[in-house]
């Protein structure tokens, strides 16, 4: 990541004027439960959202993301929740996470095509990633303007051809919570490094 994307992003986050969901992904809140527990890695994790959420229900999480503010934001929280939540600031093109490998990683809204052989070999056997991305198209959508930071379509099929896809899917889905509502193109993939257990 450039220097001004990373001094874009703590603007963001130290200004307050990003205003990151409190609520996780539904993706990772549908298949969580199915998943045994252990330790997982989130990228990146901004405020928390889905780091959080692992933790309460079970899971050793390490979190990473590029700011600064917005770990410190996630540290608040879970100290207010009574969580244990590793933080990590680290510029994923020059370093990793410190100790993988993970039972679940999960990437919401991160595209770094560069990275994801590696993301590949952050997940241990038999261990599984949750990936979700805007996803290319002509309509009036939320998300990045920029198509170079939406995936096309079955692209995250072809990245992680290597793994069990065990949930993919595409198109338009709208949110609604807390009053506001979303509506984005998305690719979702839920995939397994080896056999899923069923």
């Amino acid at each position: 990541m450039s220097d001004k994307e990373k001094s874009d992003w703590e603007e963001r986050y130290s200004s307050g004027s990003y205003k990151a969901r409190p609520w996780p992904s539904d993706l990772l809140e549908e298949w969580l439960p199915r998943m045994p527990k252990g330790r997982a890695l989130d990228i990146p994790s901004g405020t928390g959202r889905n780091a959080l959420y692992m933790a309460e229900n079970g899971f050793e999480v390490d979190a990473v993301d590029i700011s600064g503010s917005a770990l410190e934001i996630l540290n608040e929280s879970a100290r207010e929740r009574g969580l244990r939540i590793r933080c990590h600031e680290i510029d994923l093109d020059q370093g990793s996470p410190p100790e993988p490998p993970y039972q679940l990683l999960v990437s919401c809204f991160f595209l770094n095509r560069n990275i994801i052989p590696r993301m590949k070999e952050w997940v241990a056997d038999n261990g599984f990633i949750v990936f979700e991305q805007h996803m290319v198209t002509p309509l009036e959508v939320h998300g990045p303007s920029t198509q170079q930071w939406r995936v096309q379509p079955n692209e995250l099929l072809r990245l992680f051809a290597d793994f069990r896809v065990v949930h993919y899917e595409e198109g338009i889905f709208t949110h609604q919570r807390d009053g506001a509502e979303r509506t984005n193109a998305l690719a979702r993939l839920v995939a397994c490094k080896g056999e899923p257990g069923y």
